[in-house]
């Protein structure tokens, strides 16, 4: 890939947090988006945020055939990656005009970053029609401007306690004590470990505070209303604190889908944002009234609040 200088680099450190921004130049933008094409991208230079380089990917005509038409723009890890990290990130597009710098399109969300999943954006940032029908885009002020602002949040370690867990979950048959019967399949899990992380577990399986529930009437369960792929992947991270691994695409969209009204039923807050965090680098045209729907049924305000679905109007939600 080719690759541009960024104007401004910086960075600050907070009690918890490592914030900093980079800043790439799309120069000449009318005849790099005909020099490049689709699939070819344009990288900025690494900056350090965290302890961890980064830089960002622009593709001025589409990561791939499938968002021809658009810009796509990613945030990538450089280098080795030992563990995970817990990112958040804005993409700003900029365009200037009369000396003042607008901002023209927007996006923010918060992943994890590992060594299988090292880079994270949108394939469809803003419409290049959109770009270039922009009367602040003109032949004598070919360019345009990405902002990324990126996060890196340092949460309290908790030793190997999810890595065990998952293990425990994987592969140790011993201690479990509940089954449950999921569309006509089944799923033996700790009922201790699924009532620490859920008030509804809790409640389900020991009958809550002052209510004592007979452990040998709860030992098989049917959950209805549920894939059984949404409930495995459910319990892995009621015990891992992970999202699971899922192939990009439409598949993922699903499963973020599926799993954000599992963590509405189970009152698992944490889920729920994770999945909204995902679910906003998947928002486009195709999707968004269906993100609305979910977001509005499963009360993630956050979701509805991304530009792109909230600047859109929409009938009455009931």
């Amino acid at each position: 890939m080719s690759s541009t200088k960024a104007s401004s680099s910086a960075c600050a450190a907070a009690a918890e947090t490592v914030v900093g921004s980079h800043v790439l130049t799309i120069h000449g933008y009318s005849k790099t988006k005909e020099a490049l094409g689709v699939g070819v991208g344009v990288e900025s230079e690494r900056f350090l945020v965290g302890g961890h380089s980064w830089y960002i990917e622009c593709y001025p005509c589409g990561l791939n055939e499938e968002v021809a038409g658009w810009v796509s723009v990613f945030l990538s890890h450089d280098g080795a990656m030992d563990g995970e990290v817990k990112v958040r990130h804005k993409f700003d597009l900029l365009l200037s005009h009369a000396g003042e710098t607008l901002l023209a399109a927007r996006s923010e969300h918060v992943l994890t970053f590992s060594s299988t999943y090292d880079s994270c954006g949108l394939g469809k940032f803003i419409k290049i029609t959109e770009l270039e029908e922009s009367c602040l885009l003109s032949d004598d002020q070919d360019f345009f401007q990405i902002r990324c602002d990126v996060t890196v949040i340092k949460e309290p370690t908790g030793g190997d306690t999810h890595r065990h867990l998952g293990d425990l979950l994987a592969s140790q048959e011993a201690g479990r004590d509940v089954t449950f019967e999921v569309g006509g399949e089944q799923f033996t899990a700790h009922r201790c470990v699924l009532a620490a992380r859920s008030t509804v577990f809790m409640a389900e399986l020991f009958g809550g505070p002052g209510k004592l529930q007979n452990t040998a009437i709860t030992s098989h369960i049917r959950v209805d209303g549920m894939e059984p792929k949404v409930f495995k992947a459910l319990l892995h991270f009621i015990y891992t604190d992970s999202f699971p691994e899922v192939a990009e695409g439409e598949g993922k969209v699903a499963m973020a889908q599926g799993l954000l009204a599992a963590a509405d039923r189970y009152e698992l807050e944490r889920l729920k944002l994770v999945c909204g965090d995902m679910l906003c680098s998947y928002i486009d045209e195709a999707t968004a009234l269906t993100t609305l729907q979910l977001a509005h049924k499963h009360g993630c305000h956050k979701l509805k609040e991304v530009p792109s679905i909230s600047r859109m109007r929409w009938p009455m939600l009931v």
